[in-house]
């Protein structure tokens, strides 16, 4: 079956000749949960200890959390999945997982910028090493150690949406024996699979496109075999669990992801084109631009484009950033994006940098297109444009 038909019936309870089944799999809240002798406590336990997923005990997740687990398998082609409370808190358990003191990991230069931070003031501070690389392939040849565990790659890149080469990274990394993970929020998992492009993990703050209503906080890890009961000891070391409730919302999301996804790609698109053409944008980053850094490698192994990118005034207007924002009325101010409304806010790339110098303007503006109407939002943007310039 395609997939976006595997999506919309993966995740269920399907009825049998015998029972029916809803169409959504409920609720299932629970801590203790019964046996019926000790028995089969002692079996469940042990299965679960050698990384079974089974329904043992709450602080391990409930059938809910299973239902939400297979779906995300199916959205990206893995063999295991994990959900967090946060998309961070994802990020966070792939690092404990794969660094102790005296590993290396070596991280894109364009990441989530609360990533960096992780790095430099926890990790850092606790015996584990870290670099920073450009994104390209090279870079990470320059970078990477004998004592590199992991790697990290986000693609594309976070405020300035560098596309990274996917394959090549993968070969570095696993010639140094070293796993990579990448943050594919962006995609949604919808118009990239990192998994089949050699990628061993693939993360994503649910909180974005996969809730897609912006009342969400929640993150997962994909992962092929060898790495799921790697990260299930530490999932379980740590007593990290996700509520049922929100492991239902975002199941629910998720069966309307396609569509949802297909609207802010073709939103963003427009406003993309129609920023290009205005004489007071000096630069548009969208990856299906072709003159896109890394638009070619855009093409090979994306499907497609999701609704967040940016776009930079010329030296005239670049100062005026904060007002244009301050002028908008259907664009919100605020953190997160994946949501149903359409937000805008400025992005300094110096500050999310550190390989390199940056040629654009000093501040951009980061969009996110939600699923308003594409004429209204163009025209707010207009109206916008028009009050700077006067």
């Amino acid at each position: 079956m395609d997939r976006m038909t595997q999506l919309v019936r993966s995740g269920r309870d399907l009825p049998t000749d015998t029972r029916p089944a809803a169409i959504n799999p409920p609720v299932i809240k629970a801590s203790t949960v019964l046996y019926s002798n000790w028995e089969m406590m002692q079996s469940v336990r042990s299965r679960r200890d050698k990384g079974e997923r089974i329904f043992s005990y709450g602080a391990h997740g409930t059938p809910t959390t299973h239902f939400l687990e297979d779906s995300l398998c199916t959205l990206e082609g893995g063999d295991r999945a994990f959900v967090f409370p946060t998309g961070l808190s994802a990020l966070a358990t792939v690092f404990l997982t794969y660094t102790k003191p005296g590993d290396h990991v070596a991280v894109i230069d364009n990441a989530y910028p609360p990533v960096r931070k992780l790095c430099d003031e926890y990790f850092a501070n606790r015996g584990v090493k870290v670099s920073y690389f450009a994104p390209n392939p090279e870079s990470l040849s320059e970078v990477i150690q004998s004592e590199t565990s992991l790697v990290l790659a986000e693609s594309p890149g976070s405020g300035t949406f560098e596309i990274v080469d996917l394959p090549a990274l993968s070969k570095i990394a696993h010639e140094h024996e070293a796993i990579l993970a990448v943050d594919n929020t962006w995609s949604a998992g919808v118009f990239l699979q990192p998994l089949l492009l050699g990628a061993d993990i693939s993360v994503q703050a649910a909180t974005k496109y996969l809730c897609g209503a912006s009342d969400i906080m929640m993150g997962t890890i994909v992962c092929k075999e060898a790495c799921a009961k790697h990260i299930y000891d530490v999932v379980t070391l740590l007593g990290i669990i996700t509520s049922p409730e929100d492991c239902y919302d975002t199941l629910r999301g998720m069966r309307s992801l396609y569509p949802r996804l297909k609207q802010h790609e073709q939103t963003a698109i427009e406003l993309a084109n129609w920023l290009n053409c205005q004489d007071e944008v000096a630069m548009v980053l969208h990856p299906s631009l072709p003159d896109h850094p890394g638009h070619e490698i855009w093409k090979r192994d994306f499907s497609g484009s999701s609704g967040l990118f940016a776009f930079g005034f010329t030296d005239e207007f670049v100062a005026k950033t904060p007002d244009f924002i301050n002028e908008l009325r259907l664009f919100g101010i605020g953190s997160s994006w994946g949501g149903f409304e359409s937000l805008a806010l400025p992005v300094s790339p110096e500050s999310i940098r550190s390989c390199g110098s940056w040629d654009g303007p000093n501040t951009l503006v980061r969009i996110h297109a939600g699923l308003e109407s594409p004429g209204d939002l163009i025209a707010d943007l207009q109206q916008a444009l028009a009050k700077i310039s006067q």
